[in-house]
């Protein structure tokens, strides 16, 4: 991926939650469908290059019209929840015995090699923390959309929910830095440079 399409990329991913705040405002299920459409561009773009990224985008978005159409309001209120709830599962499921947790796999890029002990079990308990964490986020989700305003469940879905999300991820980094700081650490901008050698498939626990 380019660099110029990388950004567009990553601005189409932020323009989701405005997105799809207008389409909570308005009660039109096109903004969050065309939300829709430009997130799945933006993750598509990187399998699948150029024009073929642009119309599997389309595609999402003319799905996505069509479901509005047959399911009014579930452009609305089913991907914060969705999202969250993916997440969860992507994070409880490396928690399994024979799995690698997932931050313990992105303490590999981090420190380059295998993790001392120590790291290896704080890791795996924040691994589990961030599940409890996304599962708690979805769960308010859908507490707001059966029980609260539209205006509530729309300042949570398309804000607070990621500023908790980057709240949460600050003050994890502020705590591994001073309660393990006889160990090297990257700053953000430097982890997210080295996350192109990542897996995303699990790895045994043993490293194999």
């Amino acid at each position: 991926m380019t660099r110029p399409t990388a950004v567009l990329a990553i601005a189409a991913c932020c323009s989701y939650p405005l997105l799809s705040h207008l389409g909570a405002a308005t009660r039109d299920p096109l903004w969050p469908a065309g939300g829709i459409g430009l997130v799945a561009w933006a993750l598509l773009s990187v399998p699948y290059p150029g024009f073929r990224a642009v119309l599997l985008g389309l595609l999402a978005f003319g799905l996505g019209v069509g479901l509005s159409v047959v399911f009014p309001g579930l452009l609305l209120f089913t991907p914060p929840v969705a999202l969250n709830m993916a997440l969860c599962a992507i994070f409880a499921i490396t928690l399994r015995p024979d799995q690698e947790a997932m931050i313990s796999r992105f303490a590999r890029i981090e420190h380059g090699g295998e993790l001392p002990p120590d790291l290896v079990r704080y890791t795996r308990v924040l691994t589990g923390l961030w599940a409890v964490f996304f599962a708690m986020m979805g769960m308010i989700s859908v507490s707001l959309a059966l029980w609260g305003s539209m205006n509530a469940w729309s300042l949570f879905t398309n804000l607070l929910n990621y500023l908790l999300v980057a709240l949460f991820f600050a003050l994890e980094y502020l705590y591994r830095r001073l309660r393990y700081r006889h160990y090297r650490h990257l700053s953000p901008g430097e982890l997210l440079r080295r996350l192109h050698t990542y897996r995303i498939f699990p790895r045994h626990a043993d490293g194999s």
